[in-house]
């Protein structure tokens, strides 16, 4: 009887082995071993912003695509999961909680200051890390820093005073400016770094001393820029500072020129619309256009991530002109897989770890995440677009480089950040 249930309890032992390492336990930690590591993204799919974040998700997708082709991360493949975020905050918060809820914990996205704003508070107790791709505001890695959030991108501190350097730099003359920006946290601290770095800069590099007049301000998604056209026109100002974004800024511009805008100032030193002003204006495009990229290709064609990027992103589009979107998504991505290989698992609360600090290899070079604060020390991008007799109606005149360690500001995760000049 003894020896009888031992053989049929060994059966049945092997019978649960079976089982197990079939559809059972052993089979599912096999699958869970196995499957992609989900990565979410949350951006604007949609509306007047899709124009920034279908390419923050293009470069992603590139990443993904090279890294899985390369045999992905820690033996397993990278999946990312979208969801379009319309540039609201409410929106945002319920498509991460979305995402969190499909097993996407690891997001990156979020173009818009508001959008990150909203989704930070909600990282932490739902075990979720957030890189963000283009959001600037100061705030994010100041008084409002959060330990589970990451910026990939510059800030705004780095990006309006490098702006206002390369002013003082190709336009000494150019002393009396005005700005025009949307009423946003986003677009005061613009300025507000903008402003700071004008009079650094000017009495440092041009030997002059600069005058600054009454910004004018506009509402997010405006469609009718006139009467703020009107108050520009009037303004003392030779210099304009322009952090419209979108199709915002194409339509102000649009409406600008035939107002004499391009006339009125010698130089527009505009924010962030990269390649999309030029795109939209073609042959109407206004002369002495400066703008900040997030990352301008043509910099970097020395640099194999940058090449092999630009090769992709040619390839899938046909596109000669990648907006500098593009560079963020794919660099968001490349320091997740870093993080996840450094940690030997993709538990956030290890990603965070190795994160904090994180050195790698992008498209645009070397990035640092710094650690105290989470920000990204990058290089600075600035490309000159003029008017021209080719097809396109413009062309890319001049290309500034800047080292991010040369402009950044130091870490103060939980106070606001410090300006010198303003």
């Amino acid at each position: 009887m003894k020896g009888s249930f031992n053989r049929r309890q060994m059966l049945a032992s092997m019978s649960g082995l079976a089982l197990a390492t079939g559809t059972g336990l052993f089979g599912r930690l096999a699958w869970a071993q196995d499957a992609p590591i989900k990565l979410g993204f949350l951006g604007p799919l949609s509306g007047a912003q899709e124009i920034l974040g279908s390419p923050t998700l293009l470069g992603a997708q590139i990443a993904i695509d090279q890294i899985n082709a390369a045999g992905g991360v820690l033996g397993r493949k990278l999946e990312i999961i979208a969801r379009d975020d319309k540039a609201s905050g409410p929106e945002a918060v319920k498509q991460a909680q979305d995402l969190i809820g499909e097993g996407a914990h690891l997001m990156l996205g979020t173009i818009q200051t508001a959008v990150a704003l909203a989704v930070m508070p909600m990282l932490k107790e739902n075990d979720a890390v957030l890189i963000s791709c283009a959001a600037i505001a100061d705030s994010l890695t100041h008084e409002a820093f959060v330990p589970n959030y990451f910026r990939i991108s510059d800030n705004s501190y780095m990006r309006y005073r490098a702006l206002a350097r390369v002013m003082a730099e190709k336009y000494p003359h150019v002393t009396k400016w005005t700005g025009i920006f949307p009423d946003a946290a986003y677009g005061h601290q613009s300025w507000d770094g903008f402003v700071d770095g004008l009079k650094q800069y000017y009495p440092e590099i041009a030997k002059q001393e600069v005058e600054i007049f009454e910004p004018v301000l506009t509402k997010f998604g405006a469609t009718d820029f006139k009467t703020q056209l009107t108050g520009l026109m009037r303004s003392p100002a030779t210099g304009l500072f322009n952090n419209t974004n979108g199709a915002d800024a194409v339509t102000l511009l649009a409406q600008g020129a035939a107002m004499g805008l391009d006339r009125k100032f010698k130089v527009i030193a505009d924010g962030a619309n990269e390649f999309n002003v030029p795109k939209a204006l073609g042959k109407r495009m206004v002369p002495n256009f400066w703008t900040a990229m997030h990352w301008y290709y043509g910099g970097y064609q020395d640099t194999p991530v940058g090449k092999r990027l630009y090769d992709a992103y040619m390839k899938k589009t046909g596109d000669r002109f990648p907006l500098g979107y593009v560079e963020q998504g794919h660099a968001a991505v490349l320091a997740y897989a870093k993080a996840i290989e450094l940690a030997g698992n993709a538990n956030p609360a290890d990603v965070v770890k190795a994160l904090e600090g994180l050195s790698l290899d992008t498209a645009k070079g070397t990035r640092i995440l710094r650690k105290e604060d989470h920000q990204a020390v990058l290089d600075l991008n600035f490309i000159k677009i003029d008017p021209d007799s080719s097809d396109l109606g413009w062309t890319v005149s001049d290309f500034v480089r800047i080292p991010g360690a040369e402009v950044i500001e130091p870490p103060s995760p939980g106070k606001e950040v410090e300006f010198k000049y303003k």
